[in-house]
């Protein structure tokens, strides 16, 4: 299970951060913020490893999506769940921005998909 979903903008600003987990504390944001996204190397791996945390990351445009874990997952539903979350979002905006991320759908969808949803059992609208 994940500890935290976090969407940063491009600068590394947290645009929607949802904590699911007690063990995930703010420090992990600011660590993805300059270890991943302002990091002077490009960073090829989707899982980074910073101070015994997991980050699975995803990049759409200039928005990037960061499922934060302590525990052994399984890497695949994580990065499944990530990028249906990205089908989902560019099906409602036509195209992931953030200035659709910041629009009132994220904040109340976002609960749908993490704590009712299970990965598979939700889609775009048709």
């Amino acid at each position: 299970m994940i500890g935290g979903l976090f969407i940063y903008n491009h600068k590394g600003e947290v645009l929607i951060s949802r904590v699911y987990r007690d063990d995930i504390g703010r420090n992990a944001v600011d660590a993805f913020r300059v270890n991943v996204i302002h990091a002077r190397q490009q960073v090829r791996s989707p899982v980074t490893n910073i101070a015994r945390t997991s980050f699975f990351h995803v990049k759409r445009s200039n928005i990037w999506l960061a499922a934060v874990t302590k525990q052994n997952v399984n890497a695949a539903m994580v990065f499944e769940f990530l990028y249906k979350m990205c089908d989902v979002m560019a099906a409602y905006f036509g195209k992931i921005s953030e200035e659709n991320i910041c629009l009132p759908w994220p904040s109340a969808r976002l609960s749908e998909f993490c704590d009712q949803s299970q990965v598979g059992f939700f889609s775009p609208p048709l």
